[in-house]
């Protein structure tokens, strides 16, 4: 499994916090969340590992921990259930792993906490590191509570703007059809089964190099010249 990303800029492809084994982890464990299929990207392509990776280190450090002990919990399953790591894995029995701990695609799983608002030491996690006050359906407490950020985080980063890492190429916004950020809208753009897919994507980098040639605000004004 390749961590290589379509930009060139050494800087959009660096990893901050993750080794590389645990990154192609995590960039597996997307995948599967949200897989490629035929044209539409996956999470692989849209660089959601990256996003992941600067997220802890910048906004959500707090959840490097998270991270930390359910990767490993996570090889202790692989090795104990198919003497083998995750990476390793069929897509079956990958998929498998995430219905026993999100639930199934359709249904979902229950999660006891809302992923974006967990705090370092949230239940389950604030326990002896080196694993000693870890065993049994404590560990499957700490994969649920894994499953559950990275669930989050992976859908944050295939929707996200381009600048946070994710979505390479608008992928995640190619799929469903959202033009990005835009200066405004016009009266035409604006009215109901408006094709939005015409409307060129824009990024937070496109408008920042826009600045210097900003568009006339007239075109987004409803009733201007009547």
């Amino acid at each position: 499994m390749s961590l290589q990303a379509s930009p060139t800029n050494s800087e959009s492809v660096a990893l901050t916090y993750f080794n590389d084994y645990q990154a192609r982890t995590v960039e597996a464990i997307a995948e599967r969340i949200i897989p490629a299929n035929g044209a539409d990207a996956g999470a692989k392509q849209a660089g959601v590992v990256y996003y992941i990776d600067r997220t802890i280190t910048g906004f959500s450090t707090g959840l490097q921990r998270v991270y930390r002990l359910g990767l490993r919990e996570l090889e202790s399953y692989c090795d104990r259930e198919h003497s083998a790591r995750f990476v390793n894995l069929t897509a079956e029995q990958q998929d498998n792993i995430l219905r026993k701990f999100l639930g199934n695609e359709t249904g979902g799983g229950a999660i006891g906490h809302p992923a974006g608002l967990v705090q370092p030491a949230a239940e389950g996690l604030d326990r002896d590191d080196e694993g000693s006050g870890i065993r049994g359906e404590a560990n499957l407490e700490v994969l649920r509570f894994f499953f559950a950020v990275i669930r989050e985080h992976t859908v944050e980063g295939y929707f996200c703007d381009p600048i946070y890492g994710g979505n390479r190429e608008a992928v995640g916004w190619r799929l469903v059809g959202f033009p990005g950020a835009q200066w405004g809208y016009t009266e035409q753009q604006m009215r109901p089964g408006f094709d939005a897919t015409v409307i060129p994507i824009k990024t937070l980098s496109d408008l920042r190099r826009d600045l210097k040639n900003l568009p006339d605000n007239k075109q987004y004004y409803a009733n201007e010249g009547k």
